[in-house]
């Protein structure tokens, strides 16, 4: 993409993302006012209120440190409730159910919309009498993780310093915290951060050097694979489908094994049924559910996939990974080896590698990112990197 064309596509992102901060600041206030309805706070000191609402790839990278919380000294005879989001429900009741006592679930679509849902959420929270709450999440939403925490009337809250790219939403988030947490190194890759959280907020923190997830998976083929992740949340975090093309034709010249399709929403389906439809690859776009997912991430022989949670659910699983990515909060989530997990490696477009070159360090919420620069990440700069990974991985493919 032409530079100019860059910049103006950078500088409409810009004022958009200042018109929503305003919506949001003012949707704050309005959604903030209606709280008055609520029945009046009874908190009990011994009952905790976890509050961790970020998406699938958020709470892989926490999961492991919530189980801290209930062996903790310092919250031990509390009874422990967590808020979570309904999209990860299914790997929490699989393998983490026992680290709270109690659930609250959030639909965090239907919270933004309907004002009938959040006023029968915010009711609930603020019946269950809590304590404390706790937010941990390092971007944390106004709209959501502190009018939720505000719901609930604790007599004692604590979260993170907010990470948000609009300071002044940051500013007013803080404010409502008595206690607030920041990281001596923001550049600090986001499992680690959460283990830091921890250790301040219980005294405890889970030391396992990587995320993981302690069990046996049932492969759901006995055949050689690698999954490819084709989605992601935003355009500018996507490989496009033509990239994914070339990328599977280099690698069925040098390697036999199986390509899995992978994809969620409806717009990762098509993409996946056009790559099927060019190249006879075989897709679960659509069809496994987050469990069975797992389940083919779990038995692959290598996963590639955008800046997306299947980033984060391969390398929980002990994968080999190449993330495809545009550089966004790229210390925060894409550095892996800067949290000494070496089997897992990125590709970022050749403008950021630049950027960075640049800069002795860029902060972890770098937003100059167009889809014109992941577009730009060549497919054999990702099965170059597919290698490397399997030769540092105990996993290799085997040549066909």
């Amino acid at each position: 993409m032409p530079n100019r064309l860059r910049q103006m596509s950078l500088l409409l992102r810009r004022w958009q993302s200042a018109k929503d901060c305003r919506r949001v600041l003012n949707d704050f206030g309005e959604w903030k006012d209606l709280q008055h309805r609520l029945p009046a706070p009874s908190p009990s000191e011994e009952r905790l209120l976890i509050i961790r609402l970020d998406d699938i790839g958020d709470y892989l990278l926490f999961r492991n440190q919530l189980r801290m919380y209930k062996r903790s000294p310092r919250w031990r005879k509390h009874v422990v409730t967590l808020l979570g989001n309904v999209s990860w429900e299914p790997i929490f009741s699989e393998f983490d159910a026992s680290a709270v006592d109690h659930t609250v679930w959030v639909d965090k679509r239907e919270y933004l919309v309907n004002s009938s849902y959040r006023l029968n959420l915010w009711d609930t929270l603020r019946r269950r009498g809590f304590g404390i709450a706790i937010a941990p999440s390092r971007t944390r939403p106004l709209l959501l993780d502190d009018l939720c925490m505000l719901a609930a009337a604790p007599l004692r809250n604590m979260g993170s310093a907010n990470t948000h790219i609009h300071s002044r939403w940051n500013r007013i988030s803080d404010a409502l915290y008595q206690q607030v947490f920041t990281p001596s190194d923001a550049t600090v890759h986001e499992f680690g951060f959460n283990a830091q959280f921890t250790a301040w907020a219980s005294g405890l923190r889970y030391e396992g050097r990587r995320p993981r997830l302690d069990s046996r998976f049932d492969q759901p083929d006995p055949n050689p694979y690698i999954v490819c992740f084709v989605g992601a949340s935003v355009r500018s975090r996507r490989w496009p489908v033509k990239r994914w093309i070339e990328f599977i034709d280099l690698y069925r010249r040098h390697y036999s094994s199986r390509v899995i399709l992978a994809g969620h929403t409806a717009a990762e389906v098509e993409m996946a049924r056009t790559i099927r439809e060019r190249t006879g690859t075989e897709s679960i776009a659509g069809t496994a559910s987050l469990l069975e997912f797992l389940r083919w991430v779990a038995g692959a022989e290598a996963v590639l996939t955008n800046d997306t949670m299947a980033a984060h659910l391969s390398a929980t699983v002990n994968r080999p990974t190449v993330i495809i990515a545009n550089g966004v909060h790229y210390t925060r989530f894409t550095e892996y080896s800067n949290a000494g997990i070496e089997n897992v490696m990125t590709v970022y477009p050749d403008v950021f590698n630049r950027i960075r070159k640049g800069r002795a360090r860029v902060s972890y919420n770098y937003p100059d990112a167009v889809s014109a620069d992941i577009a730009s990440i060549k497919a054999s700069a990702v099965f170059e990197t597919l290698q490397t990974v399997l030769n540092i991985s105990s996993s290799a493919i085997p040549h066909g």
